[in-house]
């Protein structure tokens, strides 16, 4: 084991010179912990045939969208010793020779594996926002996850991933796009188009919509609260606005609690402009 390195406390030289990082599992004081390290802490811990596996695995894989505080998936076969502990979760599983591979040194469950546990489990709508930047960021093609899925199709939640590929897209840019465009789905409306771009006469991108119709000219924005809560912000989106309504478009608005609280108003509101614009179901 490398100094540097995540230690098992009994290894450790000294604790002034470490920090515990999970129970029995000591870092340096000035160690910058970034996910990778924290999962070599957890495979510390967890232990010989561990491997780290779900949205753990993705993180490794490169996804973009994860929270800060994300707690570590450890597998381990389903005969396999270990339990949750503070930071660290235990799932057992029956595991293929080609499920395992290694990223930055640290065995993870491949891609495909990792897409095929990611998409089974509920709810619907976080897990396409998983599969849409796993296949995003890693190339990773639906033929192949389908192939894996006819070879594993007696497991948990496997419909659910089956209804949740044909609605795979890799050009969503959040998480809360991929919801967005499930509930529309749901909400029995045509699938709408991802990021579509509306360009000036001199052909630059004035803007450029999350979801929409062209036929339509009806635009639909996720509000993020991250990136529309300013005064500054509201005013860059309401002029936005106008300039893409004097060329005939409607914009409609998704605020986080709305998607949150009340999803079916946002399928209504859009329902309704499309009903305006000339859509027949």
């Amino acid at each position: 084991m490398e100094s540097d390195g995540p230690t098992l406390w009994g290894a450790a030289r000294s604790r002034a010179a470490s920090r515990r990082l999970y129970r029995g599992v000591h870092v340096p004081l000035d160690a910058e912990v970034d996910p990778a390290w924290q999962m070599r802490s957890a495979l510390k811990r967890a232990g010989p045939g561990a491997v780290i596996g779900g949205l753990s695995a993705a993180i490794l894989h490169g996804i973009a969208w994860f929270d800060d505080e994300f707690e570590v998936e450890v597998c381990r076969p389903a005969t396999g010793q270990g339990r949750n502990r503070g930071g660290i979760k235990v799932v057992r599983a029956d595991l293929d020779p080609g499920d395992v591979t290694t990223v930055e040194g640290i065995p993870v469950l491949s891609v495909v594996r990792t897409a095929y546990d990611l998409g089974r489990r509920p709810p619907e709508w976080r897990a396409l926002g998983h599969l849409d930047d796993l296949l995003k960021v890693t190339g990773l093609n639906t033929s192949d996850l389908w192939a894996y899925i006819r070879a594993h199709p007696a497991t948990r939640g496997v419909c659910q991933i089956r209804g949740l590929i044909p609605h795979i897209d890799t050009s969503s840019e959040s998480p809360p796009e991929s919801w967005l465009r499930l509930l529309i789905v749901r909400g029995e409306l045509p699938k709408p188009e991802a990021q579509i771009s509306l360009y000036d006469q001199s052909g630059h991108e004035f803007a450029r919509f999350d979801l929409g119709y062209r036929k339509y000219r009806i635009g639909v924005e996720y509000d993020g609260e991250e990136f529309h809560s300013t005064e500054q912000q509201r005013l860059r989106d309401k002029a936005r606005d106008a300039k893409t309504a004097s060329l005939g478009w409607v914009t409609v608005r998704v605020r986080a609690e709305q998607l949150r609280n009340d999803p079916q108003e946002v399928v209504s509101e859009i329902r309704k402009h499309l009903w305006d614009r000339g859509y027949r179901e």
